[in-house]
């Protein structure tokens, strides 16, 4: 799942990972988003979600998504990330951090560096 409120994103990031067979959902709202999470949380392998986002932060998705059953890898993607966040996030259990704007190629390897092996 792309959680990201920039619409350029959620797309190029979907068709690089649909490329290389993978399923995606994208949304623009982290609550929609948790929502998503919530009624299925062993559908979704990895999250990649943006940090400023209307309505909900990423960082308060994931604070609110650790009350949940979700056990998927997380990924942070965010031109606004002090070290501070950074910290923030990998306590949260944020698995890699990625700043704005990052090439596509990187993204996929790390799609497939923490994918679970069975899945594509």
């Amino acid at each position: 799942m792309v959680v990201d409120d920039e619409l350029s994103v959620t797309v190029s990031i979907r068709l690089t990972l649909k490329s290389r067979g993978h399923s995606v959902d994208s949304l623009d709202r982290a609550p929609e988003a948790l929502e998503r999470l919530k009624q299925y949380p062993d559908h979704y392998h990895i999250l990649i979600t943006d940090h400023l986002m209307p309505g909900m932060t990423g960082l308060e998705l994931l604070t609110q998504l650790k009350q949940t059953a979700f056990k998927g890898k997380i990924i942070v993607i965010s031109a606004y990330l002090t070290a501070a966040l950074e910290g923030q996030y990998k306590a949260l259990g944020a698995d890699m951090i990625m700043q704005k704007p990052f090439v596509l190629d990187e993204l996929r390897m790390a799609v497939e560096e923490l994918r679970p092996l069975a899945v594509t």
